[in-house]
């Protein structure tokens, strides 16, 4: 009787730890049909480092800039055939440190009105949009996490003005509507 209880309690105690939440975090395959849909803003974040080359070979470090965006009134609206469409405004904070100097904050209210197509490519995790006019989301981003709530995609880049360089990297958190 004793071993029956034990084998019973056992059970029962399998039984309870293995039940939990559902977990909707599994990520998804990444296609048009499982990334079509509505998406709004959860975060978007940034920085950019502006240096200098001088004739000599040296890189300076000029500045550094932190970028916070917040107050999200953005839609963005992904079709299964391959077009998408975002719009709305949000703030973006943006803290300036030059080398050697003070932080500076500039603070902005952005409108983004912009569509176009986008193109997947799985195998290299990556989403290439082509905007038809605007340009909040352009060229080719880093598909970071997808899932049945999150769909976060990263962008670095570097322009070249001269001797100067900035080199950027923006990342932005869109959750499923």
């Amino acid at each position: 009787m004793k071993n029956i209880k034990f084998i019973l309690f056992l059970c029962l105690s399998t039984i309870f730890v293995s039940c939990g939440d559902d977990n909707n975090d599994t990520p998804l395959l990444l296609t048009n049909a499982n990334l079509a849909g509505s998406y709004s803003i959860g975060s978007l974040t940034g920085e950019e480092q502006e240096t200098a080359t001088s004739s000599s070979g040296a890189v300076v470090d000029l500045a550094t800039s932190n970028i916070v965006g917040d107050t999200f009134q953005v839609d963005l609206l992904i079709n299964t055939n391959g077009t998408y469409s975002i719009s709305g405004l949000y703030r973006e904070v943006k803290n300036t440190t030059p080398n050697g100097g003070s932080t500076t904050e500039t603070t902005s209210i952005l409108t983004t009105d912009t569509n176009g197509t986008y193109q997947l490519n799985g195998i290299n995790n990556t989403i290439t949009f082509t905007p038809i006019n605007g340009d909040f989301l352009a060229d080719t981003f880093n598909v970071n996490n997808f899932n049945s709530t999150i769909f976060s995609i990263n962008q670095e880049g570097s322009e070249a003005s001269g001797s100067n360089t900035i080199t950027s990297s923006v990342t932005i958190d869109f959750v499923r509507e």
